[in-house]
């Protein structure tokens, strides 16, 4: 493994199925390595689509309060300070664009999920994907049928699911409706992500340095789907996990172990030699 020489100052690291296991958590090794970088300076951001509310454990396990680290959320949409709890970015969908865009896939028969950092609506409350986003990221589950009539905040994303053949089959169609304002995202076989138009992990990157007055050059990010694309392309230094899909490793400038292997703390640990 050849890590190019350049000057590290900041970690960006996707979530799931990157920094965590698939046992749902953040392996030891990794843990140290991510630590160790932070009490030399280095400062850590997590990247993920997942809402502001669902960082509370590797924010705690990685001491992100203490090392005055960054979260970017909604896949770039907001970003947050996580010593301050301050917003230092967002850039959300206008609530009467969202209300046309759930207008217009009304007859898709897709569940669909919107939360407002503290509440998650969706009108399939016993989807598995629907529970997972409300118990892991510590939301309030709200069952709506009519959310393209009854919503009343900017969102920031609309999460749409569906089966892989359901999402495969329709795709282009939603891109169609998305048009010149929103962005759609493929981030897994099963879920589609609405946001606004240019919004993803790069530009996420671009307001965290800003924040932190840190070059995009001096940025060393982790990732392995498809939403972790320009991320990876766009950092000083982009490093694919071993279970990344092959557009991703195709992608970066490295590719380590799997997110079950400690890939993110063998890059670490040969970066802090």
């Amino acid at each position: 493994m050849i890590i190019k020489d350049k000057t590290i100052k900041l970690i960006a690291l996707d979530c799931d199925g990157t920094l965590i296991s698939d046992n749902r958590e953040i392996t030891s090794r990794t843990k140290v390595a991510l630590i160790k970088a932070q009490e030399q300076g280095i400062r850590v951001a997590l990247v993920s689509g997942r809402p502001q509310s669902g960082f509370w454990y590797e924010t705690e396990e990685l001491n992100l309060k203490q090392h005055h680290g960054l979260i970017g959320a909604y896949n770039g949409g907001m970003v947050i300070d996580v010593e301050s709890g301050e917003i230092k970015y967002q850039n959300p969908i206008p609530v009467e664009q969202a209300k046309e865009f759930l207008n217009l896939i009304h007859d898709y028969d897709l569940t669909y999920i919107v939360d407002n950092g503290t509440h998650l609506y969706s009108n399939s409350p016993d989807n598995q994907y629907v529970i997972h986003e409300y118990r892991d990221h510590r939301l309030e589950l709200v069952k709506t049928e009519e959310l393209r009539e009854e919503l009343d905040f900017d969102p920031v994303k609309i999460l749409l699911t569906a089966d892989p053949e359901r999402v495969d089959e329709i795709y282009d169609e939603l891109v169609d409706i998305c048009g010149d304002t929103l962005g759609p995202i493929r981030s897994t076989p099963f879920y589609l992500e609405i946001t606004t138009k240019g919004v993803n992990k790069s530009s996420a990157l671009d307001h965290i340095c800003k924040a932190v007055n840190i070059d995009k050059d001096n940025v060393i990010a982790f990732g392995d789907q498809l939403n972790d694309t320009e991320m990876i392309r766009d950092a000083g230094i982009g490093v694919a996990m071993g279970n990344a899909v092959d557009s991703i490793k195709e992608t970066a400038d490295i590719v380590t172990s799997d997110n079950n292997s400690d890939g993110i703390a063998e890059v670490i640990e040969q970066l802090l030699k």
